[in-house]
């Protein structure tokens, strides 16, 4: 028979733990800290130019300063694409109007072949964006009919072309979204800065790659240079634009998806990205900002 001490002891026992102070039993049921996931594309390329392989042992990421951690990096090519052909369709480009309507027909159509869809927009002090996605022969078309003129606002372009046709939250289904540019760079129309442009595009996950045309101002193909290095795009220089088609679609598939956990909450604002490669001779363009959602 349990004698009526060891019972009372019991009882004592299961007492005191039940009266745990309320300092203590909160921080016992404390929820661990929120915690947003985030999804980021990038190039990354050897000092030669070619494509670099990742692996994710090397990288490190921080957001607002803070570490991140990096969960999973594969290959962008496994995520649905979609694209925009925006042609700049200003006065300075009128003399390589042949070689740059060719250009964007090579482009749009190799895209095309391999099941990807894209928007195609031209531009000169405003954009002209199709309403939606082209077939081939539809965009091949329009470049044929494509004339030039006008001045030039390269950087409201690639701001209206990722808050509109390639917009997030317009496009959910489609994760990787890239802008593929054909201009001089020249701008002197834009109300957009090229920081606040490249903002953007990091922002709403978009990177830019720029195909640049032959140039009096190599300041215009600088700044196209600084946008594919913020936005996780790249840019290709070609003494002809034909000789760049190729370079330019390998630097597209050879993007890399990278997936981060902050310890930050998802707030839907804007945040400072930074990521590193442990391996010294690899340029990595990755966006500078992105949005915690």
């Amino acid at each position: 028979m349990i004698s009526r001490c060891f019972v009372s002891c019991c009882c004592a026992f299961l007492l005191a733990l039940t009266l745990q102070t309320p300092a203590s039993a909160q921080a016992a049921a404390a929820p661990p800290p929120a915690s947003s996931s985030v999804r980021v594309y990038l190039t990354a390329t050897n000092k030669d130019g070619s494509p670099a392989v990742l692996s994710q042992a090397e990288l490190s990421a921080s957001i607002d300063k803070q570490p991140a951690e990096v969960t999973s990096l594969h290959a962008a090519n496994q995520d649905k694409l979609l694209f925009a052909l925006l042609i700049d369709g200003s006065t300075s480009q009128n003399k390589d109007a042949q070689s740059i309507k060719s250009a964007a027909k090579q482009l749009f159509q190799s895209l095309a072949a391999s099941g990807i869809q894209g928007y195609l927009g031209v531009f000169d002090v405003a954009v002209a964006m199709s309403r939606r996605p082209l077939q081939n022969a539809e965009a091949i078309q329009a470049i044929d009919n494509l004339k030039f003129g006008g001045g030039s606002a390269v950087f409201n372009a690639i701001g209206e072309t990722c808050t509109g046709a390639l917009s997030r939250s317009r496009n959910p289904e489609f994760p990787r979204r890239v802008i593929i540019l054909l201009s001089d760079g020249d701008d002197n129309q834009s109300k957009l800065t090229p920081s606040k442009a490249e903002e953007i595009a990091a922002e709403e996950g978009v990177a830019v790659f720029s195909l640049v045309t032959p140039q009096k101002n190599p300041k215009g193909g600088s700044l196209l240079r600084d946008a594919g290095i913020k936005t996780g795009g790249q840019v290709i220089v070609a003494r002809k634009l034909e000789e760049g088609v190729t370079p330019l679609l390998n630097a597209i598939n050879g993007q890399w998806a990278l997936d981060l956990v902050s310890t930050q909450p998802s707030d839907h604002k804007s945040h400072s990205l930074t990521i590193t490669d442990s391996q010294k001779q690899i340029q990595l363009n990755a966006p500078a900002h992105i949005m915690l959602q």
